[in-house]
């Protein structure tokens, strides 16, 4: 299909995007239509959709915060109370031709609060208790979300919108209003989504202050400088800030591209240092240090810093607001894997002489505008350094991570950031949690025998699982070519192909092609050669069926060939009887040896002749059918 305009790509894409919401919606119906049989309509499963995709809600909780549908007033609501944020939702699944009446917008923005201001809201007792005891706090944000499922721009409604004000003595919260399009729609899912971050307050204390190097700029006339600080921190100190921030739930990693990989390599040096009682005081001279930024510090002096230390120790030191440690963390996880076997007081004195630099530098709203992304090159230069792959920090894209939570959803976990792996291993050794994960993805793994008893079967790692769809959508020598640069960062595959891949499949596409090629290694690994089937020629022939379809055709011929476990096993072993005979006859007229073959371009008149010969000898009825429908 040839998209003549940027405006046609647009449309198409926002196409694609609906069928998504589709199908996340027929998941949601499928899991969750116990709890209200509303959720049978596709309208009021949206709701949920909104709430647990663009507001990150559990399904199982959401049932509270719908209010109503097919009124004027309010759908659904969000309270993040840790950000003070209050969201009131209006939603409206259109078809891509109903425009948004001008009467629905005016009517939202003035019905909802002109009742919850008079204490009148009676579909949500919660909702007028929330707003009642919020809406005189100035540090407060209530906004007014309106979503549609369609592009259509009516100028009324955007001039409603420019020219929203709200006004009542007794608010004192902020009240604002966003209108979002499928294509706005699109952007969060994909994207930045809504999330209830925590705030977070510690305090980092040292020795005297002679033990810190602050520079001010504005105290020192470095006006290039941001405000930073260089620290000499004792690890039980650093050990009680990692420990204040899990009882807080406050994620202290957030930007670190490296994160911990478990207690081997670099790691088992940190841990023997610090076990040692000889050799744990020279920790300062043996450790590179560690990073982090934060949006404020205050200085703390004699009293002040030795409450915050625990201890009368410490005479100087900094109050952290919202600190991200983004280069340490295997340092951090290192000292907590030692020192959590410590009570308090017996590790102050155990690790006294156990030091660590720390360097702190602030972003607060000023620096952040002024030095645009250098609080980005901070993380990624700090780690740079640190035999960091550069796939690590392409992987962090909120892209891939928002993935991920929709493939957990579908009971699979994506491996995106290199801790994953580690990370999952030690989340799931909780039973219920296990076992929650093995029910959400038990008719996937049935269609596929796979061992859902193995957490290993259940992890995909997203760089393979990228160049399982490159081989579907080009062929399986790009697949062995070029799949080193799908997570590139700035190559042509990984930015116009592995940050678009939700513009070729659905998410259920994805994993269903991933675990078919999967099926194909297994063989491969079993087989007498160790080398045929060769998984990724699998995909890549059966992808050439493929090639010419526009999205929803592509999936919906995908879906249908899943749907049928039969139909999907004979398919496959005609292609995985297919690419051995591929080789052996390539190898036979090229004279070439198989390591070659495969860094070879896919010869398609060899193989449109070995696909007639097995179509004419080797096909029955239902693979001849299936065939014929996907061109």
């Amino acid at each position: 299909m040839i998209v003549e305009t940027q405006a046609d790509r647009e449309i198409i894409s926002m196409s694609n995007f609906k069928e998504q919401i589709r199908e996340d919606i027929q998941l949601i119906q499928k899991d969750y239509g116990y709890i209200d049989d509303n959720l049978r309509r596709d309208d009021f499963a949206f709701n949920y959709w909104v709430l647990s995709r663009l507001y990150g809600m559990d399904e199982e909780i959401i049932a509270s915060n719908v209010t109503d549908i097919n009124d004027k007033c309010i759908d659904c609501f969000v309270h993040y109370e840790d950000t003070k944020e209050l969201y009131l939702i209006q939603n409206k699944y259109y078809d891509n031709f109903t425009s948004v009446d001008r009467s629905d917008v005016a009517d939202f923005l003035k019905t909802p609060l002109s009742i919850l201001s008079a204490g009148r809201y009676k579909r949500s007792e919660e909702l007028q208790k929330i707003f009642d005891r919020i809406h005189s706090d100035s540090d407060y944000k209530i906004w007014l979300h309106f979503y549609v499922t369609n592009d259509l721009v009516n100028q009324d409604v955007e001039s409603l919108i420019n020219q929203f004000s709200f006004s009542e003595e007794k608010v004192k919260a902020f009240v604002g209003v966003k209108y979002y399009k499928l294509s706005d729609i699109s952007r969060i899912y994909f994207g930045d989504r809504f999330t209830n971050k925590i705030p977070f307050t510690t305090e980092l204390t040292t020795r005297v202050s002679a033990t810190s190097l602050d520079v001010r700029p504005k105290d020192y006339k470095l006006d290039w400088m941001i405000d930073l600080r260089f620290v000499m921190v004792n690890v039980a100190d650093l050990y009680l800030l990692y420990k204040k921030a899990i009882e807080k739930n406050y994620e202290l990693f957030e930007e670190n591209v490296r994160e911990f990989l478990g207690t081997q390599g670099i790691n088992n040096g940190i841990i023997k240092t610090l076990r040692s009682s000889t050799d744990r005081e020279n920790f300062f001279y043996y450790n590179n240090g560690i990073t982090l930024i934060c949006e404020k510090c205050e200085t703390l002096r004699g009293t002040e810093a030795s409450k915050g230390s625990k201890g009368s120790r410490n005479q100087y030191g900094f109050r952290l607001t919202n600190p991200q440690i983004v280069n340490g963390c295997q340092t951090i996880n290192s000292i907590a894997e030692v020192l959590a076997h410590c009570n308090e007081s017996d590790m102050l004195q155990e690790f006294e002489k156990a030091y660590v630099l720390v360097k702190i530098y602030v972003f607060d709203e000023d620096t952040k505008n002024e030095k645009e992304g250098l609080d980005k090159n901070i993380v990624k230069y700090t780690n740079s350094q640190n035999s960091i792959d550069e796939k690590a920090f392409a992987s962090k894209q909120n892209y891939f991570l928002n993935l991920q939570e929709e493939f957990k959803k579908r009971g699979v976990l994506l491996l995106v950031k290199p801790s994953d792996k580690n990370i999952f291993t030690v989340e799931y050794k909780d039973k219920a949690k296990f076992a929650a994960l093995r029910k959400r993805g038990a008719d996937l793994f049935q269609l596929f025998d796979i061992d859902g008893l193995k957490l290993k079967n259940y992890m995909i790692p997203l760089e393979k699982m990228l160049k399982v769809l490159l081989a579907f959508c080009k062929n399986g020598f790009y697949a062995f070519s070029k799949g080193s640069t799908v997570l590139k960062l700035n190559s042509p595959y990984y930015k116009d192909f592995s940050l678009n891949i939700d513009q070729q499949f659905t998410i259920d596409n994805m994993i269903k092609l991933y675990f078919l090629f999967n099926r194909a290694d297994i063989d491969q690994k079993a087989s007498s050669d160790k080398r045929t089937p060769i998984p990724y020629y699998v995909i890549g022939f059966l992808g050439k069926r493929f090639k010419d379809m526009e999205f929803s055709q592509r999936n919906e011929r995908l879906k249908r060939l899943f749907a049928n476990k039969q139909t999907m096993l004979l398919i496959y072993e005609f292609y995985k009887n297919l690419t051995p005979l591929y080789a052996e006859e390539y190898l036979r007229e090229k004279g070439e040896e198989y390591n070659s073959m495969i860094k070879q371009e896919i010869d398609d008149a060899l193989f449109d002749r070995i696909f007639s010969q097995m179509l004419r000898f080797g096909a029955n009825e239902t693979i001849k059918k299936f065939l014929q429908e996907v061109g």
